[in-house]
């Protein structure tokens, strides 16, 4: 794949509470984790995304985003300390118009 081309949709997975705070908003509403730059996933990062972060919650929201209606700067680069490379979006936000299709998720785990 080329790395230069940016993919059609991404992804971001989010908290039934900021997804149901961001349907009065223009844009989703985010927590302190993406303050310094917004963090989102190809299709195929999304199982060990949710395998390392959201395993125990027991119900999110999965976002597919069309990429096309993000504002600001789309970087692919590696978290810090990290290898694998990641989609981050910098000065900017996830307009609630270019979500394509919001997937509820609801975990098995008790």
């Amino acid at each position: 794949m080329n790395e230069n081309k940016v993919p059609e949709f991404l992804y971001k997975i989010l908290s039934l509470e900021n997804w149901k705070a961001s349907q009065s908003r223009p844009t989703i509403q985010l927590t302190q984790d993406d303050k310094e730059f917004i963090h989102l996933s190809k299709e195929d990062q999304l199982d060990r995304i949710i395998a390392k972060y959201w395993a125990d919650v027991p119900e999110y929201i999965i976002l597919k985003i069309d990429t096309s209606k993000l504002t600001g700067r789309l970087v692919y680069e590696s978290n810090p300390g990290g290898s694998n490379k990641y989609y981050h979006l910098y000065n900017g936000s996830i307009p609630l118009n270019s979500v394509i299709k919001p997937k509820v998720v609801r975990s098995n785990h008790k």
